[in-house]
């Protein structure tokens, strides 16, 4: 691998064609040159067309499926019409910094051969109004207290994923070796892969913040964000604990994930199941107190209603 070598940027998209001009966009006018873009299109009913077209870059091509699948499945796509021996994603309502790509070859070109990828920071910010301005926030990811940042980062990915996909560049060999995005799960898709990226080798960390999305807070009454579905999350952490426990992951870090499973079932008003991973958790952790708890609010109805989103969260 040299600087100069060509990136193949994945962008899945699903009827957000009034989005490309300004997030491509910041791909297409990348300092980094060396760029094959590879919009995604999973089978949208917007001008997709038009909106690639009006990009007006020979760099950018349209991939389309023929069947709607999801951003895993539009992903997975795009990695298949990847031609570049590196790769990288973009989500279609993002941006990218003009220098992104620059800063993160130059690191990798610089670090050894076990080295797979690298990942920058990014800033996350609420949309908002000029009215609910007062209510705006915005946070620097990773969060400042996270360690370690580069490495060996599986140990700390089986804690939770504090890697913004998005941000990454990747030896495609590195990606084809972890398997392809599952399309199965609704929730947690980028956590899933990157716990099986991050067995491939290790990664470098650009500090600076080179990507910038907007995200919906989460609110009391919820919202119909697919992250923020109770129902999604419960079945992602369901699905991807019995992966990391059929692969012989038996610490702490799995205990917190049926924990967490729990917790979502609690807060669904669903403790017959709950009890079955607050009862797995224990099994790993048999003197945490919280899990004890839980286990006893599982088992009554009025009580646990009123315990809803005040102690259940294990994250």
């Amino acid at each position: 691998m040299k600087y100069g070598d060509l990136i193949s940027v994945v962008v899945p998209v699903y009827n957000r064609a009034h989005e490309v001009v300004r997030s491509v966009g910041s791909i297409c006018a990348q300092s980094y040159q060396n760029l094959e873009i590879l919009i995604v299109d999973d089978c949208s009913t917007d001008d997709i067309e038009g909106a690639v077209t009006d990009l007006k870059d020979s760099r950018v091509r349209l991939v389309r499926r023929e069947k709607n699948g999801g951003a895993a499945a539009a992903r997975n796509s795009g990695l298949a019409a990847a031609t570049g021996d590196l790769v990288a994603f973009m989500d279609s309502d993002d941006i990218s910094l003009f220098d992104r790509f620059a800063q993160e070859m130059a690191l990798f070109c610089s670090l050894p051969e076990d080295y797979i990828g690298v990942y920058a920071a990014a800033i996350a910010h609420t949309d908002t109004t000029e009215d609910a301005r007062a209510q705006a926030a915005a946070r620097v990811l990773p969060p400042i207290h996270r360690r370690p940042l580069s490495g060996n980062l599986f140990d700390a990915t089986l804690e939770g994923n504090f890697i913004d996909m998005p941000t990454m560049l990747l030896k495609k060999s590195a990606v084809l070796a972890a398997g392809p995005f599952d399309e199965r799960l609704r929730n947690n898709v980028d956590w899933d892969f990157t716990l099986r990226l991050t067995r491939q080798g290790k990664f470098g960390f650009v500090p600076q913040p080179l990507y910038v999305f907007s995200y919906v807070p989460r609110v009391a009454s919820g919202n119909d964000h697919i992250s923020h579905n109770p129902r999604y999350s419960v079945l992602s952490y369901a699905y991807i604990t019995g992966k990391l426990r059929r692969a012989g992951h038996v610490g702490p870090a799995l205990a917190r994930h049926y924990a967490a499973a729990g917790s979502y079932l609690m807060r669904a008003e669903r403790p017959k199941f709950a009890r079955r991973y607050f009862a797995a958790a224990r099994k790993i952790t048999p003197n945490d107190p919280r899990l004890l708890a839980h286990l006893v609010l599982s088992h009554m109805p009025r009580i646990h209603r009123w315990a809803r989103g005040r102690s259940t969260r294990f994250h």
